[in-house]
């Protein structure tokens, strides 16, 4: 009887255990169940252009994939030729969702191309991947084509008057970096210049303001840097420089390659600047601005020995970018070291005729602002002298005798009078300062008072002619190749007449690696010009394309003319080197050919 009981019991446990881990079972599939995704079979391509396998004479300008189900908001296209990734697009999807249109802005090399088309569901979750290979048999080349506008010329147009084509481009891609180069659907470059002119505006001021007021400081007031107020106002004055060059390098980013402001933000995008003197000084810009860090937030560094040439060096330098802000021109050097030399000028004048309004006669004190005071007229006669004299200079190389007929002349004159305007209250203010303070050993509340009135008047000025600069830089003076369209043309890449064609034209480049601005100006014949391309072919050994220039018809059909495209919409000469120019005309008594070489830098 125990027997059986005891064998019962141990059933009983046995089943027990085992309902037991049976629900343990469902329990934990039922959890792990919750909230599981729905098995889905990958999205799969109906149809795509051009075909998998297919064989395309030229590069497609635009692929389309169409799929059996709809796409989500994340599709990423990646492409490869010949073994090395290629730009392309960010795809469009139709209304229906199940195409998605992938531009080609650079066309693709000649040879075998691989496209795979990563998508997603409207979910947002990964729906696989489809990829398609298809070989283009010619070589690429990007096709550029002015499009005529109501200035073209007209049947009575004097050939000695060309009128001027305005011209289109498609955004063009590097083929390096991704980037759009240039391209007509890019407006935002074409509203930076009063952003990008209020940033250089902040920017010189604020560089100047710190690098004066570190001179002034050095020379004649090395109390100063125990004030905590020369502290907070140092910091300050840096934090603007600081924020003022960074936008200045975003916005010229952003004219410069025709890309969006938004597009511009990130420093990697800075990365075309480098391929100009502006550009590069921008950039030089920023990091001596931060650089300046370092001996404003110990100012005592620019009295030490062994630190004080790296303190006034490094803000030196950020405000001797400022020289180089105009590039081209006759004597270009002369012009560089002119432009540094005023900028460094203007701004040990202006920065201490700042920080004397703001901190050394903020209000009574010791014979030390006395000496501040009396250091900063030993300072400002021969800073005023450099800064006129330089300036005198730039006005000879850049305008010579047309102040009157451009607008840069015509803004200079205003600047040249704000200018004697500030000379004569400046010397006034010296003149009462060496008569006043010749034996006073201390600044009465009056006296700061009364000197304060007259710095800040002095000061104001100096803003005014920093505004006035910053304005000049939209304008083109007449020391640079200016044919009337707003352009500075930096290089004249020649001359082409061509004898058995009878035709005469000139082009000229606005200069460097990336977007060109282009002006071919046709001097002859006045009729019957039926055809003019102009092809820059790159140097040997390069991923760079061809480009090639045609001119609109109203151009080259009827009557001589010129043809522009603004640099921001120009030619995209994508790498340094060699280049070669090769220009064709066909008129009436035949097709001629001619080429130049020339340097990209």
């Amino acid at each position: 009887m125990g027997s059986a009981t005891s064998s019962i019991l141990r059933a009983r446990r046995l089943a027990t255990w085992l309902l037991l881990a049976l629900a343990t079972v469902a329990a934990f599939a039922a959890v792990t169940s919750i909230g599981a995704p729905v098995a889905r079979a990958d999205n799969t391509l109906v149809n795509s252009s051009p075909a998998n396998n297919d064989t395309l004479a030229a590069s497609p300008t635009s692929m389309t994939f169409t799929f059996a189900e709809p796409l989500g908001p994340t599709n990423v296209p990646i492409a490869a030729c010949n073994g090395e990734v290629f730009p392309v697009g960010d795809p469009s999807l139709s209304a229906d969702r199940l195409t998605a249109t992938v531009p080609v802005p650079n066309p693709f090399p000649k040879g075998t191309c691989n496209v795979v088309m990563n998508v997603s569901a409207p979910d947002s979750s990964a729906n696989g991947a489809v990829s398609i290979t298809f070989t283009v048999t010619a070589d690429a080349a990007v096709v550029v084509t002015p499009a005529p506008t109501a200035d073209t010329a007209t049947a009575d147009t004097a050939v000695s008057e060309p009128a001027v084509t305005a011209a289109t481009l498609a955004p063009v891609v590097d083929p390096v970096t991704g980037e759009v180069v240039g391209g007509a659907a890019e407006t935002d470059a074409n509203r930076v210049g009063g952003p990008l002119g209020l940033a250089r505006l902040v920017a010189a001021l604020s560089l100047a303001v710190l690098f004066g007021s570190l001179i002034l400081i050095v020379v004649a007031w090395p109390e100063g840097v125990e004030y905590i107020l020369t502290v907070r106002f140092l910091r300050t004055t840096w934090a603007v420089a600081i924020f003022s060059s960074v936008c200045v390098a975003i916005l010229l980013t952003a004219q410069t390659t025709g890309s969006s402001v938004g597009a511009s933000l990130s420093p990697t995008a800075w990365i075309d600047l480098k391929d100009s003197a502006p550009g590069l000084a921008a950039l030089a810009r920023v990091a001596f601005a931060g650089g300046c860090g370092w001996v404003v937030l110990r100012p005592e560094r620019c009295l030490e020995q062994q630190s004080q040439m790296m303190a006034l060096g490094i803000p030196a330098l950020a405000v001797a970018t400022f020289g180089f802000s105009r590039s081209g021109g006759d004597m270009a050097l002369v012009g560089y070291a002119a432009g540094v030399v005023h900028a460094l000028a203007m701004a040990v004048w202006l920065g201490g005729v700042v920080l004397l309004t703001r901190v050394v006669l903020a209000g009574p004190g010791e014979d030390d602002l006395v000496h501040a005071v009396r250091g900063f007229s030993r300072l400002s006669t021969p800073a005023l002298l450099l800064t006129v004299i330089t300036g005198a200079i730039q006005t000879w190389r850049l305008d010579r005798g047309a102040l009157f007929d451009t607008s840069h002349g015509r803004v200079l004159l205003v600047k040249a009078l704000a200018v004697g305007v500030m000379v004569f209250v400046g010397l006034a203010t010296r003149q009462f300062v060496s008569t006043r303070l010749r034996k006073a050993d201390s600044m009465t509340a009056p006296m700061a008072s009364r000197l304060r009135r007259a710095t800040s008047v002095e000061a104001a000025g100096g803003l005014f002619v920093l505004m006035l600069t910053a304005w000049m830089l939209s304008f083109t003076p007449a020391g640079l190749v200016d044919t009337g369209d707003g352009i500075d043309y930096a290089y004249d890449q020649g001359r082409f007449v061509m004898e058995d064609a009878g035709a005469d034209l000139t082009v000229f480049l606005t200069g460097g690696v990336g977007a060109n601005g282009v002006r071919v100006e046709i001097d002859a014949p006045a009729t019957g010009v039926s055809a003019v391309q102009i092809t820059f072919r790159p140097p040997d050994d390069t991923i760079a394309p061809t480009v090639i220039l045609t001119l609109p018809p109203e151009v080259t059909g009827s009557d001589a003319g010129a043809a522009v495209l603004p640099q921001a919409e120009g030619v995209p000469l994508l790498m340094a080197g060699i280049w070669t120019l090769e220009v064709s005309v066909t008129t009436s008594t035949g097709t001629q050919t001619l080429q130049k070489t020339f340097n990209v830098e």
